[in-house]
């Protein structure tokens, strides 16, 4: 029987330089929330989160949306939020705005963790937790982190990763498309 998987579609900021909400931007007109919703649950996600903002309404059928514990607290108030509304064994997060993810690479990093070191992969630009499969275990260093203001997910990372918490794997050149976002209006697809 499959290992039963949270996912959590990151979809929490504030899309300033895009000028609009990236989660609403389409792609071969799906929606990019829904889009990643719908690769989380092909990979094996059971239970779909959405980190996202108070009283909008993502449109995604079966998803739940959580609240970041402190507001403005970027990427790591969305995971300390799904570490703490996780009910299954390991966490899988993705960022709403890579369009470009695989359920390949997906499938590789549920592969290489467990329900105690979290998967986080590393390339050229650093520590990729946005796109990454994370363990119970990183949950009390995160909202610690969180807790004395100390937002980088890259400062994170590299803890976690001292500690024994993470494992990196570092990222293919084939893979690093995977992690192109789209934070600009020049960067989405015709």
């Amino acid at each position: 029987m499959p290992e039963a998987l949270t996912g959590v579609v990151l979809a929490g900021g504030r899309s300033r330089r895009m000028g609009r909400d990236k989660a609403f931007l389409t792609l071969d007109g799906v929606t990019l929330v829904r889009r990643q919703a719908l690769l989380l649950a092909s990979v094996g996600c059971s239970e779909i989160l959405i980190s996202g903002r108070p009283s909008v309404d993502y449109e995604v059928p079966g998803a739940r949306v959580i609240l970041d514990p402190v507001a403005d607290a970027g990427p790591l108030g969305g995971l300390v939020a799904a570490l703490s509304a996780m009910t299954h064994p390991r966490l899988l997060a993705l960022a709403v705005d890579l369009p470009h993810m695989t359920p390949a690479f997906l499938q590789r990093l549920i592969a290489a963790g467990n329900e105690r070191v979290s998967v986080v992969p590393h390339g050229p630009h650093g520590y990729e937790p946005l796109g990454a499969c994370y363990a119970p275990t990183l949950a009390a260093p995160a909202r610690a982190a969180l807790a004395r203001g100390e937002l980088s997910l890259q400062t994170l990372m590299a803890q976690a990763e001292e500690s024994g918490l993470i494992r990196r794997i570092p990222l293919g050149s084939d893979e690093e498309r995977a992690f192109a976002n789209w934070n600009l209006p020049t960067d989405v697809a015709p």
